[in-house]
């Protein structure tokens, strides 16, 4: 979830470009308004990790390209799509997660 509201779209798990990316599958939250557009940095050699609470947790690598000649940036996500936004933060607060650096996961929301 991106801060309080999370990022609302439609989830499009699917076999990735086999050329880029082999025998992997991608994932993408594209937008309500405009579905071929992403409302997210799509997660490659993406893999499902659970369904159960009411959604589908999703692990896979997010790749940030700076500049034409550099190397990309990979950085490892973990998505939870959620249907019912209320069932979601019901679950959230029942497992309670914690970052490895120790910052709460919603420290960007929080006023200073």
């Amino acid at each position: 979830m991106a801060g309080s509201a999370g990022a609302r779209g439609w989830l499009d798990f699917r076999k990735a470009n086999p050329a880029y990316y082999g025998l992997t599958w991608d994932a993408r939250l594209l937008s309500l308004k405009t579905p071929d557009k992403d409302c997210l940095e799509p997660l490659h050699y993406a893999r499902i990790l659970a369904i159960k609470e009411g959604g589908i947790m999703l692990t896979g690598v997010e790749i940030t390209f700076r500049a034409v000649k550099s190397k990309p940036t990979h950085t490892q996500q973990t998505w939870w799509c959620v249907v019912h936004e209320e069932e979601g933060y019901a679950a959230l607060a029942r497992h309670n997660p914690r970052s490895s650096t120790g910052f709460d996961v919603n420290d960007n929301d929080m006023p200073d």
